[in-house]
């Protein structure tokens, strides 16, 4: 293993504000690591509340928020190295009719977490909320709270992860 859980599970909660309707608006999350012992964040579950998609009439609506490594001018997709979670709320609008709000987590944890449970490693000091929405007319929020552990890693590790997060 290339890490040593160093802490108890705590949480960093946040938020994020669209600028505009469907407008891409991200946030930082400062999590200052100690990078001199090779200090990084072992993320353990993710949780997300968010407004919810309008009901518009003849349109799908949605409203997407994201949780990241590094910072992204637009949403990605669950094969975005540096995507730790997402949440995505549709609402299916036909002429009178409406379905959902479905949810779809790409990736992320719902129940109960385990300290053991590993979505992904930070090894830079900030993390990165982001929202988007398609076919609103009003801007929306989100919140999220992250459950993480300090971790120490091993050299390799931490000059792995650290390239990888800079060069994305």
């Amino acid at each position: 293993m290339g890490y040593k859980i160093t802490s108890e599970p705590f949480f960093i909660g946040a938020n994020v504000t669209m600028t505009a309707a469907d407008a891409y608006t991200q946030a930082t999350i400062s999590a200052p690591l100690d990078s001199l012992n090779r200090e990084g964040l072992l993320i353990h579950a993710v949780y997300f509340t968010a407004s919810q998609p309008e009901r518009i009439n003849n349109a799908n609506s949605s409203v997407t928020i994201q949780l990241t490594s590094t910072s992204k001018t637009a949403l990605v997709q669950a094969n975005d190295a540096n995507l730790i979670a997402k949440r995505e709320s549709i609402v299916l609008g036909g002429v009178a009719e409406f379905s959902g709000p479905h949810i779809e987590d790409f990736i992320g944890q719902e129940g109960p977490f385990g300290k053991m449970d590993n979505l992904g490693i930070v090894a830079t000091d900030d993390l990165f909320l982001a929202m988007n929405s398609m076919n609103q007319a009003a801007a929306k929020n989100g919140q999220v709270r992250v459950v993480c552990s300090r971790i120490r890693m091993d050299a390799d590790t931490y000059a792995a992860l650290v390239t990888n997060e800079l060069s994305s």
